[in-house]
């Protein structure tokens, strides 16, 4: 059991929905560079501390190091939270989510933690911009994986999307929805079952020329097996 938790730990989910072995664990570099920066934020020199941890956070999520990440990623909104710099909240959650081959558990631990300053903002007007923030990196990665399925799959359970997306299966559907209404993609969903269909429905015309085609050429195979046959008779005949 403790093996597999481990290998738990060791492999992580990247943006581009690729699976990843931490290849170095910056675990004892985080935990030295943490305090550091959190005394120069509090120092008033936030800037400067987010750009010491922005340039970690490329070796830890080069080296797919998630738990690193997440911490850094956590660390950075924390600081600006705490500054009340909003501007600068809003740019870093947009910034590091939009990362190369960035760790999407490390981008969902940072979501989880700027979900809860939401409650605490007492301005309309920031309160709004940072939801709106959320919501718009949440929206974008749930739309860099919908997409990619009705790629791949010609059909998924409810079940599984809502797992793969880490969502409940009603924010599952509403993101779905939404994408066939503005038709981004094509999906059907039958609820009694719990299935979506993303495989399109052929044209009547289109299946009764591929019927035609495939009729075609079944004929045009008979022929030349008749003919093989005849031409082996012949020849039998003839000796």
């Amino acid at each position: 059991m403790a093996e597999n938790m481990n290998a738990d730990v060791e492999r992580s989910e990247r943006s581009d929905g690729k699976i990843v072995k931490m290849e170095i664990d910056y675990s004892s570099t985080v935990d030295t560079r943490l305090p550091e920066c959190a005394k120069m934020a509090k120092e008033g020199r936030l800037q400067e501390a987010v750009e010491s941890l922005l340039s970690l956070e490329k070796q830890t999520r080069t080296a797919s190091d998630m738990v690193s990440t997440s911490r850094i990623l956590v660390a950075v909104v924390q600081m600006c939270y705490e500054a009340k710099d909003w501007d600068a909240l809003n740019e870093n959650i947009m910034l590091l989510s939009k990362r190369r081959s960035q760790l999407k558990g490390a981008v969902a631990k940072m979501v989880q933690e700027c979900y809860k300053y939401v409650d605490t903002v007492t301005d309309l007007t920031i309160k709004l911009r940072l939801i709106d923030t959320l919501r718009t990196v949440t929206a974008g990665k749930v739309c860099n994986n919908i997409r990619i399925m009705a790629k791949y799959y010609t059909r998924i359970t409810m079940k599984r999307m809502a797992g793969l997306l880490d969502l409940s299966i009603d924010e599952s559907e509403e993101f779905l929805s939404n994408l066939v209404v503005n038709k981004t993609i094509y999906a059907k969903v039958d609820r009694l079952a719990g299935i979506i269909n993303f495989q399109r429905p052929k044209d009547p015309n289109d299946l009764l020329n591929d019927w035609s085609h495939k009729l075609n050429s079944l004929m045009s195979l008979v022929n030349k097996t008749t003919h093989l046959i005849a031409k082996e008779e012949m020849i039998h005949n003839l000796q």
